[in-house]
């Protein structure tokens, strides 16, 4: 059933993408133009004519089948208990499929349109990540979870409702979806816990796409600053790496009024942790995944300062690295991810003075005893080399033979 829904609204998308076209900006700009889309000018949808309806009704009934505590009537019954149950294989599959033409609909409709429907599709979107965002094992990531992810990007990002008459609706949307899925980030005693890097990816990609609307509200800015910091002081690897890597795309944010706030506030912890793993190095390959993202953030952080800041930045993040190097009595003993740890930070070392060569030399020279360390890693390096060159067997030269036949016969 999903399939032939989803090949009938792309249909529909096609027919109305091609009207759009044939119209120009000067037609798009008459005041007297009508909105092209389901809704019109007053956004109402007419049950019986409107696809986006019947469509809404049809995706709302699988819903309610496979999830029934979406339908208000069982959520506000005295006997209802919240509960989040793992979906079988097919059921996930059917709820996917409908979160992902649910995040279509929006495009078939105007401006004023998508304001009328949007309120149900993100509180569904929202739900539906909550009740199968529940952390694995093995990380793996539920297909209802990838299309509610998906969603909230396609939605977010949908230029057509956003204009200057749908803006207020717009923001006060995305304000409150946004609080929703801090609010169901949170853990209950009484449910399994919620996969955080999930629910950490939703709020990156609102805080990414609809950054204007977000701004500004603190309690909000708040909200996202304590999920980010309760990732970033998780007992699992995992969680710690993507949250870096979400954490980088803020802190890149083009938009410095949604950037800096993040920066000055989670910066010094990320700096913390990463000078706590001198002491504790990382034992395992995820472990010291989670180090090098958060160190790609460091990077990013130093890159993105401003020029007399940059010695302050590299003086944070040139001597974390060179804490990471190993003298060549313990490189002899360690972990597989620790030697790797140390590679990388010789690496990285070694970019990095290049790249900043003045400020570099500054921070070297304020520390001598970092020098050595350093100078001692690559010494030691380029002696590992030479010796695995030196062990490398001769390539074998073949001698011509002695006696040419005049005629091949191959």
């Amino acid at each position: 059933v999903t399939g032939v829904v989803q090949q009938i609204v792309r249909a529909a998308q096609d027919y109305l993408q091609g009207k759009r076209n044939t119209l120009n900006e000067d037609d798009m700009e008459k005041e007297s133009c009508p909105a092209l889309g389901e809704g019109g000018d007053s956004g109402g949808l007419i049950p019986g004519k409107s696809l986006v309806f019947a469509t809404m009704e049809l995706l709302m009934f699988i819903l309610v089948r496979h999830m029934p505590h979406l339908s208000t009537k069982m959520s506000d019954s005295p006997s209802h208990v919240a509960t989040k149950t793992r979906l079988s294989e097919e059921s996930a599959r059917l709820v996917a499929a409908t979160v992902t033409i649910l995040s279509d609909l929006p495009s078939l409709c105007s401006p004023a349109g998508c304001m009328t429907i949007l309120p149900t599709i993100l509180f569904l979107i929202a739900r539906i990540l909550k009740d199968t965002a529940i952390k694995s094992a093995d990380n793996q990531v539920p297909p209802p979870v990838s299309a509610a992810l998906q969603g909230i990007k396609s939605i977010v990002t949908l230029s057509m409702a956003k204009t200057e008459e749908t803006q207020k609706q717009w923001t006060a949307l995305i304000r409150s979806t946004l609080a929703c899925i801090l609010e169901y980030s949170q853990p209950e005693d009484s449910l399994p816990a919620p996969d955080e890097v999930s629910m950490l990816t939703a709020i990156a990609l609102l805080l990414w796409s609809a950054s204007s609307e977000i701004i500004g509200v603190q309690s909000l800015q708040n909200g996202c600053m304590n999920r980010f910091k309760n990732a970033l002081n998780s007992c699992d690897p995992w969680v710690q790496a993507k949250c870096y890597q979400l954490l980088l795309s803020v802190f890149q944010h083009s938009n410095r009024a949604l950037s800096t706030p993040y920066i000055h506030s989670l910066a010094p912890i990320v700096v913390e942790k990463l000078k706590a793993v001198e002491r504790n190095r990382p034992a395992s390959n995820t472990e010291l995944l989670a180090v090098q993202e958060g160190i790609k953030v460091l990077e990013t952080l130093v890159a993105l300062g401003e020029e007399q800041n940059r010695v302050q930045l590299l003086a944070l993040l040139v001597p974390t690295l060179i804490s990471y190097l190993l003298d060549e009595n313990s490189f002899a003993s360690a972990s597989t991810a620790s030697k790797d740890l140390h590679e990388f930070a010789l690496q990285n070392l070694m970019h990095i003075g290049p790249l900043y060569p003045h400020a570099f030399k500054t921070v070297m020279g304020a520390a001598p005893e970092l020098k050595v360390r350093l100078e001692t890693a690559v010494r030691a390096s380029q002696a590992s080399k030479a010796k695995a060159a030196a062990r490398q067997p001769a390539p074998t030269v073949h001698s011509a033979p002695t006696i040419k036949l005049k005629t091949s016969f191959f």
